[in-house]
């Protein structure tokens, strides 16, 4: 696939959505029943990925708040390593981190295995890292489908917690901090 010739849009009011199939009716769904209401709410921004004939791929992004409670760790000690690796300064009291949610993510079945889904997230690190010269952002968050979380891993996602280990979704983060160390 040559992603020279694709397209980067903002879904608004306006957007014409070319044909999409990402094998997944959720997914799917989303991008043709919800993404231009989830815009005009300010609930969620959506972008596409489009070539001259149909979408590739889309994503979906909005900010949250990685809210840490003590029942999402086996020990106490666990939920201090964990605050612990996260803020280096005093105030590990903290329980609440600024993020920015992968919301939905999709590839369209005929470009799935083509390196497009890892540069979509790299692209949302990026726009994360950006963002964080006018606003703190911690952490880039993701509710991981049961399949999908090899796939985050591999970006350097982790797990919150084993306690969603048998849920149909995995509640992932990343921590920014190594990115923006990574380019001062």
């Amino acid at each position: 696939m040559i992603f020279e010739d694709l397209s980067l849009l903002k879904v608004d009011k306006n957007t014409s959505i070319k044909p999409f199939d990402c094998g997944d009716e959720d997914l799917n769904d989303f991008l043709f029943n919800k993404s231009i209401p989830f815009s005009e709410e300010l609930l969620a921004t959506t972008f596409l990925i489009e070539g001259e004939q149909k979408t590739i791929a889309y994503f979906s992004i909005f900010n949250d708040s990685l809210k840490v409670e003590e029942n999402d760790f086996s020990s106490r000690s666990s939920l201090k390593r964990f605050l612990k690796s996260l803020v280096t300064h005093p105030k590990r009291h903290l329980k609440s981190f600024p993020a920015i949610k992968i919301g939905r993510l999709a590839v369209d079945v005929s470009s799935k295995q083509s390196g497009l889904g890892k540069m979509l997230v790299n692209y949302i690190i990026a726009q994360a890292l950006k963002h964080n010269e006018s606003c703190a952002c911690k952490l880039i968050t993701v509710d991981a489908y049961e399949k999908p979380p090899a796939f985050y891993e591999k970006r350097g996602f982790e797990y919150l917690s084993e306690e969603d280990n048998d849920k149909d979704t995995r509640q992932m983060y990343l921590d920014l901090t190594p990115y923006i160390n990574a380019i001062v």
